[in-house]
């Protein structure tokens, strides 16, 4: 997968914000267009994950990447993890 994956990309690829609130709503989970649009800066909450890895072609890895790169937090290599 496409190695600069953002958290836009994963919004995007998921339909949009609306498609996003949509299943949101539909998983039971109330959240606005705005709450979305913010994650741009704060990565998407794991708690949506759930939600969303469905509608992309994207897996867990993908987001924390991006939310790694949303909060300007270095991914770590696998040997720092192992650490």
């Amino acid at each position: 997968m496409d190695a600069e994956i953002t958290v836009t990309k994963i919004i995007k690829e998921a339909g949009g914000a609306a498609a996003v609130e949509r299943a949101c709503a539909e998983a039971g989970v109330v959240i606005t267009r705005d709450a979305i649009y913010k994650w741009r800066l704060t990565g998407i909450p794991d708690r949506h994950w759930r939600v969303l890895i469905p509608l992309t072609q994207l897996g867990p890895e993908d987001f924390y990447r991006a939310n790694c790169t949303a909060r300007d937090t270095p991914y770590p290599e696998p040997q720092e993890a192992a650490a």
